[in-house]
């Protein structure tokens, strides 16, 4: 008796598992699993966008001034939320107030100032955001630092010899700004500096003929460390 049954016991389990495994074959298509949601990681990353920008105060002054204006170009990328790296290059001449002394004065060719160089400035933005809000737009905080080199030759003919006052000036500051972004893409940027600044000036007579020159006459303004200006930027997010 007990025999017979522990077959029967053995036969149930034998057709029932046999069941199971034939419809989780033929019917597994029926089956319904809860499909978990796949995120999408490219929805977590932010646009970063890279701003290319303009200073139309540069075209007025910039670099040494007041002898040189700029033609500036730079660049700003977001690198993270609240924080973005700037990056610029700008070919100098001559500024707009020394063309207009100049032109005023009727100089002649002797006298008139031939002006070229160059400047990089390097930035660091600190963006004052809230939450909702993403880096490169906003109240900003951070280091400016800045290099520039200018050759001034006084009169064509000293131009043409490679005789000329060669002027470099290095200055690093806090700046402190605005950028906001209007419609299509278009960015508005105004800023403020201060900090301290190195003016050296030398002269080149020679391509082997270079001495350092006494800036003492050049007045306060030229001499003095202490660094501080205001710009205003425009330019275009992609």
């Amino acid at each position: 008796m007990i025999r017979y049954s522990f077959i029967k016991y053995i036969l149930f389990v034998f057709l029932f598992a046999s069941y199971v495994g034939v419809n989780a074959i033929t019917l597994g298509d029926t089956i319904r699993f809860n499909k978990k949601r796949i995120v999408d990681f490219r929805d977590k990353i932010i646009d970063a966008p890279i701003v290319i920008k303009t200073s139309p105060t540069a075209f007025i002054y910039g670099g040494i001034f007041p002898f040189t204006a700029e033609y500036r170009l730079m660049a700003e990328i977001t690198t993270s939320r609240t924080q973005a790296d700037q990056a610029s290059f700008s070919v100098l001449g001559k500024s707009m107030l020394l063309q207009a002394i100049e032109t005023a004065s009727n100089y002649s060719t002797s006298e008139i100032l031939k002006v070229s160089g160059w400047r990089v400035q390097y930035a660091h933005k600190f963006y004052l955001i809230s939450r909702k809000k993403f880096a490169p737009s906003g109240f900003y905080i951070g280091p400016l630092l800045s290099y520039s080199n200018a050759h001034i030759a006084l009169g064509l003919s000293r131009y043409y010899t490679h005789t000329y006052y060669d002027f470099r000036n290095f200055n690093a500051n806090v700046m402190i700004g605005l950028q906001a972004a209007k419609k299509n893409r278009v960015t508005f940027e105004v800023y403020a500096a201060a900090g301290y600044k190195s003016n050296k000036l030398f002269y080149h007579a020679t391509s082997s003929n270079i001495g350092q020159l006494d800036t003492s006459d050049y007045g306060i303004l030229y001499n003095t460390h202490i660094n501080a200006t205001f710009g205003i930027n425009m330019g275009y997010a992609f």
